[in-house]
């Protein structure tokens, strides 16, 4: 999905036109406009004005590659700083661990129950892109793979939907509130 794209889908969950959206957030709602039509691409600090008016995160518009090892550690690493997490291993005879048994879970069960969704539609997907004899031609098959990669896609988005503070320390159910635009 584009910025575009993210930005009406968001929008359109939340029941509000564009010029609701133009009016919380502090821009025009031409603007907004031109945005969701892909004509415009929203800057940062556009983006983090409709984020905050939408109730969402920033970081569901962003897109960058996770291409080395560098990339997917920093990021582990990073929510082992701000979440409740386990790593679990089985150890080799001399107390090292075995790379091949490394799982990572989390301690939030918001979280857990959202990955469970998740990893349910993949299998969904998974099923499919292997059952070819179910179709009576390829063409069928990938007309099947397409829709359900949309749904796939839906499926990331409304688990993306959720302003619920999972940060250590935070415990209970409590919303991150986003501060008026300026």
């Amino acid at each position: 999905m584009t910025t575009g794209e993210k930005i009406k889908h968001f929008r359109n969950l939340r029941g509000i036109s564009q010029e609701t959206l133009g009016q919380l957030s502090g821009i025009n709602s031409a603007t907004i406009k031109k945005y969701e039509y892909g004509i415009r691409n929203p800057k940062p600090d556009q983006l983090m004005k409709i984020a905050n008016a939408l109730g969402i995160s920033i970081n569901v518009f962003m897109d960058f590659d996770i291409e080395t090892v560098s990339d997917v550690l920093s990021l582990i690493l990073k929510m082992d700083e701000q979440l409740d997490m386990d790593f679990e291993a089985e150890r080799y005879e001399d107390g090292s661990f075995n790379p091949a048994t490394i799982k990572i879970s989390f301690k939030n069960s918001l979280l857990n129950h959202k990955l469970g969704v998740y990893m349910k539609a993949r299998e969904l997907q998974e099923n499919l892109l292997n059952d070819t004899e179910r179709f009576s031609s390829e063409e069928e098959h990938q007309r099947a793979i397409e829709a359900l990669s949309k749904d796939l896609d839906a499926v990331k988005q409304s688990i993306l939907d959720d302003s619920k503070i999972v940060k250590k320390g935070v415990r209970g159910i409590s919303v991150k509130i986003y501060p008026e635009n300026e």
